[in-house]
């Protein structure tokens, strides 16, 4: 299965040739560059979960040759490296497959869905109370009697929402001193230029509702898609008041029944020097629980609130709505999944940039890997097969298999 993975990669993105422009700022390295990449790569393919577990296996005489090169990377050798890693050929590389994925059809999104819409959101790597490096966050937390410095690494991450599969397309961290907005309006601008028209829609929480951040977007030609919950703002206010004298219109999608306010033109967002549009959306959801031993019908009431820039003849309120509830992929088809499953908050290395390496390298094979068992593997290979399955099965082609020329 790994030999097939392998050719898979060269066919469909011509992967190899991209692993070798890669690069890093070592002075006469014994261990090529690309033998390094290929070790950290396999490391989540195979979801072998620390550098110490990835040096073990490498050992095994003979077993990785054909996978990573003749010159295998002791686990230091690879942390030395990933520290002077060049991070605009790792981004290049993963931008590339994320384009030809889509060139391809690869990835796949509702049918008859014209939009591409990215959600932007921050997450919690680690922390410790012990280490710390130029790029740590610090906060003071308490604990009974005394209070603590924690040092923690945060980064944005934008995600591709409403498809299969769920990508990441690039990250950046929180800098020590900045805001999580700050972080995203650099993010935003490298995603923008390195994906161009795959963008369409930019959809984030309310922390993202502000005026610069937004005006970014729309420098750029795109929308937005912003929720909308803090009470206490006059574009909130306004929509309140507006929809309090207006009838919603009722729809109902399987067990839910929304309520929904569409209010054009709001113009109480003055910093953002154009009007907005307000979807207000109050949801009734019939969902089955057990309690005291029986199952029994509840009601669960919601209310959501977004504001965009998109016009009601271009997308509809209940598009509006479902891209929305969309967001919340890159929490539970994104993050939930990459933490649990892939180890994205383990520390391997405490370095800002090997940090950045780690998680492109990740959301690289995340990515492929996704696509392999989705899209070239045929239903009945993949009935009996889960994507967690399928890394044990490449652990255990290992040594069979042809992926990469020696080093």
């Amino acid at each position: 299965m790994l030999k097939r993975f392998g050719r898979y990669l060269d066919k469909m993105f011509d992967f190899g040739t991209y692993v070798e422009r890669l690069r890093d700022d070592r002075v006469a390295p014994q261990i090529p560059t690309q033998n390094v990449f290929r070790s950290v790569f396999l490391l989540f393919a195979l979801r072998l979960g620390s550098f110490n577990r990835l040096e073990q296996e490498l050992k095994r005489q003979g077993r990785w040759d054909a996978v990573v090169g003749g010159r295998k990377p002791s686990a230091d050798a690879v942390g030395y490296s990933l520290c002077r890693f060049s991070l605009d050929e790792v981004r290049a590389m993963l931008a590339h497959h994320h384009r030809t994925a889509w060139r391809g059809k690869a990835i796949g999104g509702r049918t008859g869905e014209r939009f591409r819409v990215v959600a932007l959101d921050g997450h919690e790597l680690f922390w410790s109370e012990a280490r710390c490096c130029p790029g740590c966050l610090v906060r003071t937390v308490q604990k009974k009697d005394r209070t603590v410095r924690q040092y923690y690494h945060r980064v944005v991450a934008a995600q591709w929402i409403g498809v299969t599969p769920p990508g990441i397309l690039d990250v950046e961290p929180v800098r020590p001193g900045e805001g999580e907005v700050v972080a995203a309006r650099r993010l935003l601008a490298r995603i923008l230029k390195d994906y161009g028209r795959l963008i369409d829609v930019v959809s984030c929480d309310a922390i993202y509702l502000e005026a610069p951040f937004l005006k970014d977007v729309l420098a750029a030609e795109k929308h937005f898609v912003v929720v909308l919950k803090q009470e206490n703002r006059e574009l909130y206010q306004d929509a309140q008041q507006l929809r309090a004298g207006l009838s919603p219109r009722v729809v109902q999608d399987g067990r839910k029944t929304s309520r929904i306010w569409d209010l054009p033109d709001l113009t109480t967002f003055g910093t953002l020097g154009r009007p907005v549009r307000v979807v207000w959306a109050e949801e009734h959801t019939d969902v089955t629980k057990i309690i005291g031993g029986r199952k029994q019908s509840v009601v669960q009431d919601s209310t959501w609130v977004w504001g965009t820039d998109l016009r009601e003849g271009v997308v509809s309120a209940e598009r509006i709505q479902r891209w929305g509830h969309d967001r919340w992929d890159i929490e539970n088809r994104g993050f939930n999944e990459l933490v649990q499953l892939w180890d994205m908050n383990h520390c391997f290395i405490h370095d800002p940039r090997a940090i950045e390496v780690l998680l492109l390298t990740l959301a690289l094979a995340f990515l492929t890997t996704y696509l392999f068992f989705e899209r070239n593997l045929k239903p009945e290979a993949r009935r009996d097969l889960t994507r967690l399955a399928l890394a044990q099965r490449f652990r255990e082609d290992v040594g069979q298999a042809e992926f990469a020329p020696s080093g």
